[in-house]
């Protein structure tokens, strides 16, 4: 490669990065104002000053408000979805991996608190996917809801669960964890992570275990000693 081309090269990647670390600046700012704000309301100014840009330079790597909102949904959607389909990869029983999800479920949102927020500032139920703004929402939540079935399916299967439609045990399922998130932020995030999943935990199990399965399943859990 000549000399010429190797400067050319070489500026190139320095440009890709440079491209990135402004991507990644905008995204972090968007997630919070979006968080703050809501959709409509949120100015590309805003997102601009807050990611220390130009808006020449923020409709250089990302050209609209509705690009940038979608490029933040996709970012952390694909994360969380990422870690989903990593436990279910586990070779672990329907009970296990319904505990470890909901775990990493509420644990991922909690820790993203902007996007969290961002999320919660939709007026849409979580569990009701039409509702939703974007595709990249749409399909995250499908295939959390059918990840959550097809785990209630199993866990009826297994025999611990009580036979009731997998579908709306889903869908109750993510309803309620929107509804323990909100309370959360309301509160001023003071609960820990820990005693929040534990709840959910909880409140899950007893729900849909077997009045004879509830004990085994609550020490699977760790709650064999919560009142």
């Amino acid at each position: 490669m000549s000399t010429t081309a190797t400067i050319v090269k070489a500026q190139e990647s320095l440009r890709d990065r440079k491209r990135e670390l402004y991507r990644e600046a905008i995204l972090d700012a968007a997630e919070r104002v979006f968080g703050e704000e809501g959709y409509e309301a949120t100015k590309v100014q805003r997102i601009a000053a807050e990611a220390g840009v130009s808006l020449t330079t923020l409709y250089s790597v990302l050209q609209s408000k509705w690009e940038i909102y979608r490029a933040v949904n996709r970012r952390r959607l694909a994360e969380v979805m990422s870690l989903a389909q990593g436990i279910v990869r586990q070779d672990t029983s329907s009970l296990d991996t319904l505990i470890a999800g909901t775990r990493m479920q509420l644990a991922f949102f909690m820790a993203r608190r902007d996007f969290t927020k961002m999320q919660l500032k939709e007026v849409t139920a979580w569990s009701t996917i039409g509702l939703l703004r974007s595709p990249e929402q749409i399909e995250a939540l499908g295939a959390g809801l059918q990840l959550f079935a097809d785990l209630f399916r199993q866990g009826i299967e297994d025999g611990y669960l009580i036979d009731d439609d997998p579908d709306l045990m889903a869908r109750m399922v993510i309803a309620s964890q929107q509804v323990r998130l909100g309370m959360w932020m309301d509160r001023g995030c003071q609960e820990a992570p820990d005693r929040v999943a534990d709840a959910a935990l909880r409140h899950l199990l007893r729900s849909y275990c077997k009045t004879e399965c509830l004990p085994s399943a609550m020490a699977a859990a760790g709650l064999e000693d919560a009142p």
